[in-house]
């Protein structure tokens, strides 16, 4: 049956474009070559509970493609499956089902059974979303892609084809003896779906942009089952969406990723703190960085502020060849003391896994951002504001709140620009930019309103500050931001009217919005709440 399957899903799809005003599900799972009236229970679904609907479309999904592609609640492998999310609070959220397939033809049949039952799915790549409804659904099927992890890196080296169910250091890994690397994640065990859906910043992105801007095409699995290729030439519209557009337009089973060279697959990195009287020079020299990073667009960094007890700043520093350490554009790092240094030449493989011990699995864990036009006077109201707001966490069990600073410098701006540009808003002439985050992890679900409120209101008051020092800026980036965050808004008026004109061609029934209602929809914040900041 599998292989008849999957010569009908490749015969339907070439037939056709996208979703006909007449289109049937029922009729479009039979084309795939699925006998639906073998299904137990999809007859008379109208009027059914979500949670009947469920168990019909679960079992479908078990009797098609055998028990080792589904999970139930009373399985081994279900609670193993639960608990590998990053985040504690998306641990709490049980789905129905987990299904595991192996083929895009395996992920439309799903999307189409979701549609005849109307059962909600969500879809894990990677799973490393702060807040719960993400990648796992209550109640739902939670589609698991740890089955599709192909990488396949093309004749001339120009383009790795990766699916979804990679991370970035099974992807690194893969490619790490080729002389070509990708725009990848910087931390190992994120996965490469979520990351390039919403954006994607990399030790590359100064030089290349961001990793949505570094996709050659997507196969995407849309609404009404179609796998489609979308290219700059080749359903533009729909490529343009998927850069930075999120889950909004179809399940990507493939990314046709651009590689960069890197020879010996070798850079330099890590992280040199600095103590509390070295701030004024610190926030200097990483702006300057920001500034000046056409001038050698190699380096990078992400500075992070903390306290541990005594106040410390954390620079992570990056350059994209080996011994970046007497590159002219770092050394001012150099001239400033620091109390720790991990800096070293290393592969860039082996820099993403070194990451992964900055990330505590199994904690509550919120993420918010905004961003705002660099300069040296905001930098000193933001943490001004983070270290006065700090002390309010203390009672709070576990609670330990970072303030962290990213440059989006004029490199990945104008990078923004190319094959028809993203779908993020950006003014290319408008940088550099910073990303302002505030991240907090806890122990008790009891505190979980209180530091939404504590973090909601340092982004506020850095926010007031950034438009009192006329430094603004509205865009948010998806991959940082809280479940309170509207992030297609921010994209602008124009960017978001045609975002939805784009799902309304592809998507006109709203599956992806509807069936799939977690994470950043295009009118909304995956969990509105007029209590906590925006953007």
């Amino acid at each position: 049956m599998r292989s008849l399957l999957l010569a009908a899903f490749a015969s339907f799809a070439v037939s056709q474009t996208f979703e006909a005003s007449d289109f049937n599900v029922t009729e479009a799972l039979i084309a795939q070559g699925v006998d639906v009236a073998s299904l137990p229970g999809l007859s008379g679904l109208v009027g059914r509970s979500s949670k009947t609907a469920c168990d019909i479309a679960c079992r479908s999904l078990e009797q098609l493609y055998g028990n080792d592609t589904i999970e139930f609640q009373d399985e081994p492998g279900y609670s193993a499956f639960t608990s590998s999310f990053w985040s504690g609070i998306a641990v709490d959220v049980k789905p129905y089902c987990i299904y595991k397939p192996s083929s895009a033809a395996q992920v439309s049949v799903m999307v189409l059974l979701s549609r005849l039952s109307q059962c909600p799915f969500a879809v894990k790549s990677g799973g490393h979303s702060a807040f719960a409804g993400a990648a796992t659904i209550e109640g739902g099927i939670t589609m698991s892609f740890q089955n599709m992890k192909s990488i396949k890196l093309s004749e001339d080296k120009k383009i790795a084809a990766v699916q979804p169910g990679n991370t970035w250091a099974e992807t690194l890994t893969a490619l790490s003896t080729t002389g070509v690397t990708v725009v990848a994640g910087r931390v190992g065990d994120i996965g490469v779906g979520g990351l390039t859906l919403g954006g994607g910043i990399s030790f590359l992105t100064n030089q290349y942009g961001l990793a949505c801007d570094n996709v050659a095409s997507y196969e995407v699995v849309t609404a009404s089952g179609i796998l489609v290729t979308a290219t700059p030439q080749q359903y533009p519209d729909l490529y343009w969406a998927l850069r930075g557009g999120g889950n909004n337009f179809g399940i990507v089973t493939t990314f046709h990723l651009m590689t960069k060279p890197l020879p010996n697959d070798l850079l330099w990195g890590g992280t040199r703190t600095y103590p509390e009287e070295a701030f004024p020079d610190v926030i200097k020299t990483w702006m300057d960085l920001g500034f000046n990073s056409p001038k050698d667009p190699k380096a990078g960094s992400w500075l992070a502020w903390l306290d541990t007890g005594v106040k410390l700043a954390s620079t992570e520093l990056w350059y994209a060849a080996p011994d970046g350490n007497e590159s002219a554009i770092l050394a001012p790092f150099y001239n400033i003391t620091a109390i720790s240094d991990t800096t070293k030449t290393r592969s860039h493989a082996s820099y993403v896994k070194d990451n992964e011990a900055n990330n505590q699995y199994g904690v509550r864990e919120v993420y918010y951002v905004l961003s705002a036009k660099a300069s040296v006077e905001i930098g000193k109201r933001a943490i001004d504001i983070f270290y006065k707001a700090v002390p309010k966490f203390a009672s709070m069990e576990g609670a330990f709140p970072v303030l962290i600073w990213q440059h989006v410098t004029d490199g990945p701006l104008k990078s923004s620009l190319r094959n028809g540009g993203n779908a993020m808003g950006f003014d290319a002439n408008g940088g550099p930019l910073i990303i302002i985050q505030v991240a907090c992890t806890w122990r008790k679900a009891a505190d979980d309103d209180q530091v939404y409120k504590l973090t909601s209101d340092i982004l506020s008051a850095i926010k007031a500050e950034s438009e009192a020092l006329d430094k603004q800026s509205s865009w948010v980036y998806m991959n940082y931001a809280s479940q309170f965050q509207d992030v297609i808004a921010s994209y602008g008026e124009e960017s978001k009217k045609k975002l939805k004109s784009v799902a309304a061609k592809y998507d006109p029934k709203e599956v992806f919005q509807k069936l799939q209602p977690g994470y950043f929809k295009l009118d909304r914040a995956p969990k509105p709440d007029a209590r906590f900041f925006s953007h």
